[in-house]
């Protein structure tokens, strides 16, 4: 869970000033929180226009102040002017250092490789592109997905779909080969699926959550859960603190077996 002090809330800001609300390894790695818990406070602090909006360009001044007075570099070079400084700036984050191109009409495109990364192995083969929804959106991971018959697709999910049976059984390959690569480095997958239901019932109950940056599970009682948002409130054992996670965005298991009434008694003596 992300420490809600405005020291940590500066840092986070000027994270994503630098690799995108999206750009989850670094920010994991930086704040040292899980990725549900990060995602959470970004949010938060959209909402009060500490970190930008896409399209928001007041905000995105006001994170590339508050990038430079946490001691992170400004998105854009002080001083005006164009030049390859401002370029590297503005340049978005993405995974595997995936390089860029532009589009005839100005718009932030991937390379094959990206393209393949984004959708599935031997999808830029076959002609599919990814592009930017906007002009910026790539920085705040906004893409859209072009068919070789030039069909816009908003999401990965339906462009699978649109790509029949062999782009579904690549995607499926690479989801498991992603999985096996985990699961080889000992890193925890994401949680059970949850349904609005269960993510109710799980209200009032244990969980465990695995921070990344810590490579450690922590305990925490689930206080309650937001329809709107899909996040659970949690308050960690260890220390009493509370936060708002996305389960479903998470490494998690549970719920944890109730305990006893001697295990609660003994529990409560100790406290």
């Amino acid at each position: 869970a992300v420490n809600r002090s405005e020291d940590d809330d500066r840092k986070l800001a000027a994270l994503v000033a630098r690799h995108g609300p999206k750009g989850q390894e670094p920010l994991e790695k930086a704040m040292k929180r899980s990725w549900g818990a990060i995602r959470s406070r970004i949010q938060a602090l959209q909402t009060k226009g500490a970190i930008p909006r896409p399209g928001d360009a007041a905000a995105a001044a006001a994170a590339s102040t508050a990038a430079g007075g946490a001691g992170g570099r400004p998105s854009v070079a002080k001083g005006g002017g164009g030049g390859k400084a401002r370029k590297a700036a503005e340049r978005p984050s993405l995974p595997g250092d995936a390089q860029l191109r532009r589009t005839e009409g100005g718009l932030v495109a991937l390379e094959a490789t990206a393209v393949d990364a984004k959708l599935w192995a031997g999808a830029a083969a076959a002609g599919w592109t990814v592009v930017e929804m906007y002009a910026g959106g790539s920085k705040s991971g906004n893409w859209k997905y072009i068919s070789p018959a030039g069909v816009p697709c908003k999401s990965r999910s339906v462009a699978i779909e649109l790509g029949g049976d062999a782009a579904q059984a690549a995607a499926a390959a690479g989801r498991e080969k992603k999985a096996a690569e985990k699961r080889a480095q000992g890193q925890p997958e994401k949680g059970p699926s949850l349904t609005k239901s269960r993510a109710k019932e799980l209200v009032g109950r244990l969980v465990e959550v695995y921070w990344d940056g810590e490579d450690a599970w922590y305990k925490a009682e689930v206080l309650r859960f937001d329809e709107a948002s899909r996040a659970h409130t949690l308050r960690y054992t260890a220390d009493g603190y509370e936060c708002e996670e996305k389960l479903s965005d998470s490494s998690w298991r549970g719920p944890l077996p109730r305990p006893t009434a001697r295990t609660a008694a003994k529990r409560s003596r100790e406290g």
